[in-house]
């Protein structure tokens, strides 16, 4: 009998434990769309509400809170368009059930010409199950100019 519980209490865990290669989709898709895009209202909307969410940026600025990290965007935002940021395979570790780690690779080139970066990165991201779906609470870039063959 108490085997048979728990078989049954094993299998209805299973039954509400999310699909994790759909959620590992799911937050690769937002990591892609977080680091490609260069539209700052939409990546401030990937980042968590709370006060907490941090950046570190290539240059090695630490920046907290979502209206701070939205400024530090905002100053690169003429060169942005300009610009092809072309995400690598996304690397997801999950944290649990509300948490996971994303690393990916990426390359930075002018839109005139997306072959050839002039800067590569890597780029590990921090991230959290909200109501509202998966979102950004840290940030960490790291780059340098893209190696010559």
């Amino acid at each position: 009998m108490r085997f048979g519980l728990i078989c049954v209490a094993a299998l209805a865990l299973t039954a509400c434990a999310p699909d994790s290669a759909k959620v590992e989709a799911e937050i690769q898709q937002l990591v892609r769309s977080y680091i490609t895009s260069t539209d700052i209202a939409a990546s401030v909307n990937m980042l968590d509400a709370a006060p907490t969410v941090t950046s570190i940026t290539g240059q090695g600025r630490i920046v907290r809170g979502r209206d701070l990290i939205k400024d530090e965007a905002n100053k690169q935002i003429a060169t942005l368009s300009q610009l092809k940021v072309t995400a690598g395979a996304v690397d997801v570790t999950r944290i649990g059930n509300t948490h996971a780690l994303a690393i990916a690779p990426f390359s930075i080139a002018p839109s005139s010409a997306p072959q050839k970066p002039t800067t590569e990165g890597a780029a590990s991201l921090l991230l959290a199950k909200r109501e509202s779906g998966w979102k950004v609470v840290h940030e960490h870039y790291s780059y340098s100019a893209a190696r010559r063959p």
